[in-house]
């Protein structure tokens, strides 16, 4: 299950959590800033990245923000992210999420 949740320590953030009932598996931290979502942290394993990833720019997605711009991450998360195909070595940006969803429709690789 993934909880969504303002982060208590950076007002501004939105938090993604990844759950098995009260165990938190995975995080996401994120913030809107303008007309972009702006992922700040990522701290999971490789096998849930792709889902915290989806969930959060389908949140950006459902409240008109179509940008995305992935900020500086562990070079473990960074690698799995170049893997799924959200970034690429050279560009941490998505500039049409409705149209990065629309290629990217299997998130099994």
């Amino acid at each position: 299950m993934i909880t969504i949740l303002q982060n208590e320590e950076y007002k501004e953030a939105i938090l993604f959590e990844a759950k098995d009932g009260d165990e938190i598996l995975g995080t996401l931290l994120c913030e809107i800033d303008s007309d972009t979502l702006v992922i700040k942290d990522i701290e999971s394993d490789k096998f849930l990245i792709d889902g915290l990833c989806r969930a959060a720019l389908n949140f950006a997605f459902n409240r008109f923000v179509n940008k995305c711009r992935f900020e500086k991450q562990r070079e473990e998360v960074l690698n799995e992210l170049i893997r799924l195909g959200f970034v690429q070595i050279d560009n941490y940006y998505i500039d049409n999420i409705d149209n990065f969803f629309t290629l990217h429709k299997n998130c099994k690789k």
